[in-house]
């Protein structure tokens, strides 16, 4: 038995508690979760900047754990395999700007740094 892939409508009532309601940008992002990539550009000193891509699988209620992967297409060998709960990679979705990911996923992924409850 096949099922379809809820729409992002679907999902918001599931998740609007984990993301501190129904804001504007809860829709969108639920989008991006569906669509199981992100592609961003990491600003660095200079003016330079390190493309990646955020690859995940699964993802469709908020407590379950979504194996993720990022990758660097200019760097072939760095590539970083983690899971997240499917609440905290849709906040990171809610917060991305047009091209990257919010400071403090960097912040946890890099330095360990874990997010406030």
């Amino acid at each position: 038995m096949t099922f379809a892939q809820p729409s992002a409508a679907a999902l918001v009532p599931l998740f609007a508690p984990y993301c501190g309601g129904v804001g504007p940008g809860l829709q969108q992002a639920l989008q991006q979760l569906l669509a199981q990539r992100f592609s961003g550009e990491r600003s660095l000193q200079g003016g330079n900047a390190h493309p990646y891509e955020l690859r995940w699988s699964g993802g469709l209620a908020p407590l379950e754990t979504t194996p993720c992967e990022l990758v660097f297409p200019q760097q072939g060998d760095v590539r970083y395999n983690f899971a997240v709960p499917t609440h905290r990679l849709l906040g990171w979705l809610a917060e991305a700007g047009d091209s990257d990911l919010p400071d403090r996923v960097w912040q946890w992924l890099i330095l360990g740094v874990e997010p406030p409850p």
